[in-house]
């Protein structure tokens, strides 16, 4: 009555894992590509972001500043907070200074890692959302 569960049956459930998706949005975004198809190129330029996949024509910000929230949190998770962190350890001021200009150099040159990933939650909850 209860046997083994077939192959295709087990690929169903992994697909709709939420945490799965998440995961390969974050992996097509990374990689400069489409979060919904992973074959459409996400950027015109190095800070440029397309407004939409030639490929599968989604959206990838439907409204002006809808991933402001995850952009942000990358940004003081990675950038401002080892800056904090350095001042409460009372870091000599030339390490400050120099860390500081490697961390805004990293910034600058992770800019399209940075808004691949917080498109990549911006796409998982706007489908969240759509499937409520």
């Amino acid at each position: 009555m209860y046997g083994p569960i077939p192959q295709s049956m087990g690929r169903a459930i992994i697909k709709t894992r939420p945490k799965l998706k998440l995961i390969k949005y974050i992996k097509n975004t990374a990689s400069g590509l489409c979060p919904a198809c992973g074959e459409g190129i996400l950027f015109l330029n190095w800070f440029t972001m397309k407004e939409k996949c030639d490929t599968c024509d989604t959206y990838f910000i439907e409204k002006n500043g809808d991933n402001w929230f995850f952009l942000v949190f990358i940004d003081r998770a990675f950038f401002i907070f080892p800056v904090v962190v350095m001042l409460y350890f009372s870091i000599s001021k030339l390490y400050l200074i120099i860390l500081s200009f490697i961390i805004i150099l990293i910034f600058i040159f992770s800019t399209p890692l940075r808004l691949g990933i917080s498109l990549a939650f911006d796409y998982y909850m706007r489908t969240k959302i759509a499937k409520e």
